[in-house]
C-alpha cells in the first residue's frame, strides 16, 4: 500500500463474523467476488491498526479494534510450482472463535 492511496471503512465479512476495517480501493477490488459483499480472506493479513471493530459470532457481540491475528509462513510447495507462502486467521480476542482464515500463495 502506497501512502497516498485512501482508505475507506469497509465491513469485510467472514465465516465467523465480520470487521470493519479501512481498506484502499485497490484491495476491495481483490476482495469483491462480484457480489456486494467484500471478504476478508481474501485480503490476506491487515495489520492490526486497519481495523475499527469486529464482530463474533459465538458471543454475539461488537468489538473495537482488531481481532487477534495469528499467521505462520510455511513457505509449502503444494505441487505444480505453488507455494503456500502463509497462512493465518483472525480469531476473537475474547472467546478465541475463528472470524476469517487466510492462505497467501506465491503468483
Amino acid at each position: 500500500m502506497s501512502e497516498n492511496e485512501d482508505l475507506e471503512e469497509k465491513k469485510l465479512l467472514g465465516s465467523g463474523g465480520y470487521a470493519i476495517a479501512k481498506i484502499t480501493e485497490r484491495e476491495e477490488i481483490k476482495a469483491n467476488l462480484g457480489i456486494p459483499q467484500i471478504f476478508l480472506a481474501n485480503l490476506g493479513r491487515l495489520s492490526e491498526d486497519r481495523f475499527l471493530k469486529y464482530h463474533c459470532n459465538t458471543c454475539g457481540k461488537e468489538f473495537t479494534g482488531s481481532p487477534l491475528i495469528k499467521y505462520e509462513t510455511p513457505n509449502e510447495e503444494l505441487g505444480q510450482g505453488v507455494i503456500l507462502v502463509e497462512k493465518g486467521e483472525y480469531k476473537c480476542k475474547n472467546c478465541d472463535n475463528i472470524i476469517a482464515f487466510y492462505r497467501k500463495f506465491n503468483k
